[in-house]
């Protein structure tokens, strides 16, 4: 795709809405204008972001051991370019995981985000209770109550999926950039469940290509389920695993270690 340009009164804000725009977080970013705001105003942040069409994840390589990232790196013209999917000396998948914040969240901030995703949900034909539950170093988790939470969620999580990247939008608006918290959006205990179902998968999708000396290919994922398989079993001698496919929700790969190439490769 050709370069889009975005601005927001911070980085995390001009960021945040290439993110909704392109409903991914895979893509290069280079920062074009950084100035500082008067007395009576905000400053101004503007970057111009390419998505890239094919991002590996840490064990796209074959090996389940993940590399460490680099987050960012100067150009010779002086302005700053930083690879958001990590696309450099070593890779990634998803952005990195914001240290604790530094001070408590203010109870105001809380109230704005539940009244904001309330505020999608009504607009969606559904009502609910949207209440702040507990903390997660800088996570912030909120709980969606409604008679309505099945299709709240919706398949695989896609649904709830999409609230939590507007209102992560909607928090960088409200926030300064060097406060970085971040939304996590569950309904049910649905976040918990998927997570044990991920875990099983991976484990028994493990021993299935092993038994088999075959491949296997899961469904579809967005980069934190992903993380989640291969983390399940990276401590395994037996299988590798990566990543295949182009946007936010690629498939992972689990294959048996020794298996040649293109060995299995309709096992799903």
């Amino acid at each position: 795709m050709t370069s889009m340009e975005f601005e927001g009164h911070s980085e995390r804000e001009a960021v945040a809405k290439a993110a909704a725009k392109l409903g991914s977080e895979s893509f290069d970013v280079e920062i074009l204008e950084r100035s500082r705001g008067g007395i009576f105003g905000r400053g101004k942040v503007r970057i111009r972001v390419k998505a890239l069409t094919s991002i590996p994840d840490p064990r796209d390589s074959g090996d389940s051991a993940a590399k460490a990232v680099q987050n960012s790196a100067p150009v010779r013209d002086g302005r700053e370019r930083m690879n958001i999917s990590g696309k450099s000396a070593a890779v990634k998948t998803a952005p990195i995981e914001p240290e604790p914040p530094a001070k408590p969240v203010p109870k105001k901030i809380l109230q704005a985000v539940s009244e904001f995703v309330r505020g999608m949900i009504e607009n969606m034909g559904y009502s609910a209770k949207v209440r702040h539950r507990d903390n997660d170093g800088a996570k912030l988790i909120f709980d969606i109550t409604s008679d309505s939470s099945s299709m709240l969620i919706g398949r695989k999580g896609r649904t709830l999926d999409a609230l939590q990247l507007l209102a992560n939008v909607y928090l960088n608006r409200l926030v300064e950039d060097e406060i970085h918290w971040r939304i996590v959006l569950d309904s049910e205990g649905y976040r918990v469940r998927r997570e044990e179902s991920l875990t099983k998968l991976a484990k028994r999708s493990a021993d299935a290509v092993v038994r088999t000396q075959t491949s296997r290919l899961l469904e579809p994922m967005n980069p934190f389920e992903r993380r989640l398989i291969h983390t399940a079993i990276s401590d395994r001698e037996d299988v590798v695993t990566r990543s295949e496919g182009d946007g936010l929700y690629k498939r992972v790969r689990i294959i048996a270690r020794g298996v040649r190439k293109g060995r299995g490769r309709n096992r799903r």
